[in-house]
């Protein structure tokens, strides 16, 4: 099983303070002993970017470096013909384009899902199966 791990629960995961972060933690453990998580460009850029903005930089690099590093995270690059689709999603569900990205790359991938917090955009995506933080099915 492989789930694609979004970016805003890799965060909660990442800061204590959160009220995300214990929930976050469980379920993520939980789905990571089912299998392997996935990140891609856009996910590991926006991660960087948030940590940054709560902790020094040094630290955003560590812990970005951390995930790329777990031998239960994998590292899916993006081609090009995903790319090209998620462009036209973006058009057709009034969709920000990183988003759009995300999840026609989960379905290029053949994924199981995506992990996300993030259900009122990814929900917009046909055929896009989300594992929700909070609540139940799509």
């Amino acid at each position: 099983m492989i789930t694609f791990i979004d970016s805003n629960i890799i965060i909660f995961s990442n800061i204590q303070e959160y009220p995300e972060h214990e929930t976050t933690v469980k379920k993520l453990e939980e789905i990571l002993s089912n299998g392997k998580g996935a990140v891609n460009s856009i996910i590991m850029s926006e991660v960087y970017h948030k940590l940054s903005k709560i902790l020094d930089k040094k630290q955003a690099k560590s812990r970005t470096k951390k995930i790329l590093d777990s031998e239960n995270i994998l590292y899916f690059p993006i081609e090009k013909p995903t790319i090209e689709k998620a462009i036209k999603l973006s058009g057709k569900s009034q969709l920000r384009i990183n988003d759009s990205v995300i999840g026609q790359h989960v379905i290029d991938t053949n994924a199981d899902g995506i992990f996300t917090d993030n259900v009122k955009d990814f929900k917009k995506i046909d055929k896009l199966k989300i594992i929700r933080l909070r609540g139940s099915k799509k």
